[in-house]
C-alpha cells in the first residue's frame, strides 16, 4: 500500500493536481492515480444507451479491440473496475456482474450460410464487427455521491483502489475501521493485481454487529477450513479477550486441530499469504477436547480421537434446567409442564439429588395415588405422571452417556475457558437428539457465563456445523432454536458470537441468517440459488458460484457495498480425515 502512494509522487501534475498518461482534458481538481493500475492501459469506456443508460446504481462499458493490446480474457465476473471520469473529476469502482457479447451478424444462419453452409473450419474473409459489454454494480467513488456514471475510461485498479471500493481504507489508505481489521482472504483481480480482504473486529465480534455464516456443497465449499483460517486471523489480530468453542458433528473433523497442516506449510501460495497477513502457520496447539463418558467403557469416552481427550456427563442437578428441551415439542404441553415443575421443586429443595432418586419419586407418587383411587395427585391428572414418568425412564438410554443415574456427574469447565483459549466439544458418536443437548446446554451455560458481572472475556466465539439440524426453517419453535435466535438477535451485546455452517443457507431459520454479518458461499448448487436469500445476485454470479474450486468463497460482509469472490490459504491446522496417514499422502 505503501507503494501505491509512493508511485503518486512521481506522476505529472496539471495546476499541482496528478495527470493520467492518457488524460485528454485539463483539469484542476486532483485524478487519483493511485488508485488504478500501473499499467495505465484503458480496458474500455462507459456508455450510456437510450434503452440501457447508466445509473446510479450500475454502469456499463464497451471493452477495447484486441488490436490495442488488451487481452480481454483477463476481465471476468467478480472482477473490480475503476472508471475514471475524463475530465478526472471522479473515480467510480464497480464489480463485473454480467458480460454479454454483440456482433453485427443478423442471425445464427445468416453466420451459418457465411461460413460455407456450416463448416466450422473456415475463416471468413470479411470482418465482423463484435464487441463485448460489461455491467458493473457501483460499488463506491471518491465523491462519495449518489449519481450516474458520465463518460469514463475505465481501468484495473490498483491494490489500494480494490481496498478503497471495498470501504476497507480511506483515499490515504488509512483503515476506517473502528475494531482490528481481520483479513479473511485475498482478492484476485484480472489484471494479477491483489488484495487483502479484511472484516472490521466490531461488526463481527460485537458490539456494532456479530456472527458468521458459510453455506456451500458439502465437501466441495471448504466450509470448516475457512472458519478455521478465520478463527486463527481473528485469534492473531484482535484487540479482545476472545475464547473459542468448537463442535465437532461429523466423523473426525475439528479432532486434530492441535495438529500442523503440511499441505499450509508446503503450498507456496498459501505459506506467502500467511506471510502478508501477519498470521502465524500454527496449529491450535492449547486447545482442549471434551467427549460424552462412554457407559459401556469406564474410563474411555465416545470419540474417535486417540489422543488425550476429557469425558463429560451430567447429574441431576447439572440436567434439570435442560429436561425440558429432551422431550418431543408434541409432547410438551401445559400438563406435562405443570407436573414437572412439582418435580422440579422438589430437586430445588434438595429431597432428589439423583436422577434414580427422581424415578423412585415420581413412581411411588403413582403407586400412592392407585392405591387411594386419587386421579389428581400433587395437582395433577394420574395419566399426566405416567406419561412424564415413561418420557422420563427412557432418557437414560436415548441420551447414553450423557446423564448419570447414581453418580456425580464431570461438567465441561467453561469457567477456564479463557482468552486465546479453545475447546473442542465432539458429539459425533451421538445422535441427534444427544448433539442438540449438549450443542444447547453448553449455548445455555456460555449465555449465562457471558451475562454475569465480571466476566472475564470480551466474547466467546461458538462454530458448529449442520447449523440446519439445531434451528431448522420452518414454524416449529424449540426451546434451542429459540435460543439461538435470541443470541443472534442480542448476542453482540453480550460477546457471544455464532458461526454457523451448513449446505444450503435457505435451511437454517431466517431470523438467524439475516442477524448475521458476515457470509461466506462455497460452492452451491443451482436449486439452492433460487431460494429468496439470493435474489440480489447476478445470474452469472450466481453460475460462478455452482462452479466455485474449493479455496474461493463468495464473502458478504455488513460493511461490504457489494459481495466479493476471494481465495484462502489452507487451514493452519490438520484435517481430522488426514490424521494419521502416512507423509506421502
Amino acid at each position: 500500500m505503501t507503494d501505491q502512494l509512493t508511485r503518486a509522487d512521481s506522476i505529472p501534475r496539471l495546476n499541482g493536481s496528478p495527470v493520467l498518461q492518457d488524460q485528454v482534458h485539463s483539469a484542476e481538481v486532483e485524478a487519483p492515480v493511485m488508485f488504478v493500475s500501473d499499467s495505465g492501459k484503458s480496458l474500455g469506456r462507459t456508455a450510456s444507451t437510450k434503452f440501457e443508460p447508466n445509473t446510479s446504481s450500475r454502469f456499463l462499458f464497451w471493452i477495447a479491440r484486441e488490436e490495442e493490446d488488451l487481452d480481454r480474457g483477463k476481465l471476468e465476473i467478480g472482477n473490480i473496475v475503476a472508471a475514471v471520469a475524463d475530465d478526472a473529476s471522479d473515480v467510480t469502482f464497480g464489480t463485473v456482474v454480467e458480460m454479454r457479447s454483440y456482433s453485427d451478424v443478423d442471425s445464427f444462419i445468416a453466420d451459418y450460410l457465411s461460413h460455407d453452409f456450416g463448416n466450422a473450419n473456415l475463416q471468413v474473409p470479411t470482418d465482423i464487427a463484435e464487441i463485448v459489454v460489461v455491467t458493473c454494480d457501483v460499488m463506491r467513488n471518491l465523491s462519495n455521491t449518489a449519481r450516474p456514471v458520465g463518460r469514463s475510461r475505465v481501468y484495473f485498479p490498483s491494490s489500494l483502489g480494490i481496498q478503497f471500493a471495498y470501504g476497507l481504507v480511506d483515499r490515504s489508505g488509512e483503515s476506517i475501521f473502528t475494531g482490528a481489521a481481520i483479513p479473511i482472504g485475498i482478492f484476485e483481480n484480472g489484471d494479477g493485481t491483489t488484495a487483502a480482504v479484511s472484516i472490521d473486529e466490531d461488526f463481527v465480534i460485537g458490539p456494532e454487529g456479530a456472527h458468521v455464516n458459510v453455506s456451500g456443497i458439502s465437501g466441495l465449499a471448504s466450509k470448516t477450513s475457512a472458519i478455521q483460517f478465520a478463527v486463527k486471523s481473528i485469534l492473531t489480530h484482535t484487540s479482545k479477550k476472545i475464547g473459542v468453542v468448537f463442535f465437532n458433528v461429523k466423523s473426525r473433523d475439528l479432532l486434530y486441530i492441535d495438529e500442523p497442516n503440511p499441505q499450509a506449510l508446503e503450498d507456496q501460495w498459501s505459506v506467502r499469504v500467511y506471510k502478508e497477513l501477519g498470521i502465524p502457520v500454527e496449529p491450535f496447539t492449547q486447545a482442549r477436547y471434551f467427549a460424552p463418558r462412554d457407559p459401556e467403557k469406564p474410563g474411555s469416552t465416545q470419540s474417535h480421537r486417540t489422543k488425550e481427550i476429557e469425558p463429560f456427563s451430567w447429574d441431576l442437578p447439572m440436567i434439570a434446567d435442560d429436561i425440558p428441551q429432551l422431550f418431543n415439542p408434541l409432547d410438551w404441553d401445559d400438563k406435562l409442564e405443570g407436573a414437572w415443575l412439582r418435580v422440579r421443586d422438589e430437586i430445588d429443595n434438595t429431597p432428589l439429588s439423583s436422577y434414580g432418586q427422581m424415578w423412585k419419586w415420581i413412581k411411588r407418587l403413582i403407586n400412592e395415588a392407585s392405591a387411594a383411587n386419587n386421579q389428581w395427585p400433587q395437582g395433577s391428572h394420574i395419566q399426566t405422571w405416567r406419561k412424564l414418568n415413561s418420557r422420563l425412564e427412557r432418557f437414560p438410554k436415548s441420551y447414553q452417556g450423557l446423564i448419570e443415574t447414581r453418580g456425580k456427574g464431570q461438567d465441561i469447565p467453561w469457567n477456564e475457558l479463557a482468552g486465546e483459549s479453545l475447546f473442542v466439544v465432539d458429539m459425533e458418536m451421538l445422535g441427534d437428539r444427544g448433539k442438540r443437548l449438549v450443542f444447547g446446554r453448553a449455548v445455555r451455560k456460555l449465555s449465562d457465563m457471558m451475562e454475569q458481572e465480571g466476566a472475564d472475556l470480551d466474547a466467546v466465539v461458538i462454530f458448529v456445523d449442520e447449523l440446519n439440524k439445531f434451528a431448522p426453517s420452518g414454524n416449529l419453535r424449540t426451546p434451542l432454536k429459540s435460543r439461538l435466535v435470541d443470541i443472534t438477535a442480542r448476542g453482540r451485546s453480550i460477546g457471544l458470537v455464532l458461526f454457523g455452517a451448513e449446505q444450503f443457507s435457505s435451511s437454517v431459520e431466517n431470523e438467524i441468517i439475516e442477524n448475521s454479518s458476515t457470509f461466506l458461499y462455497g460452492r452451491t448448487e443451482s436449486n439452492e440459488l433460487r431460494a429468496p436469500g439470493y435474489a440480489s445476485l447476478s445470474s452469472e454470479v450466481k453460475a460462478k458460484l455452482t462452479m466455485l474450486t474449493q479455496g474461493r468463497l463468495l464473502a458478504r460482509f455488513a460493511k461490504f457495498p457489494q459481495p466479493i469472490f476471494l481465495r484462502f490459504p489452507y487451514p493452519p491446522c490438520l484435517p481430522g480425515d488426514k490424521y494419521g496417514e502416512a507423509p506421502d499422502g
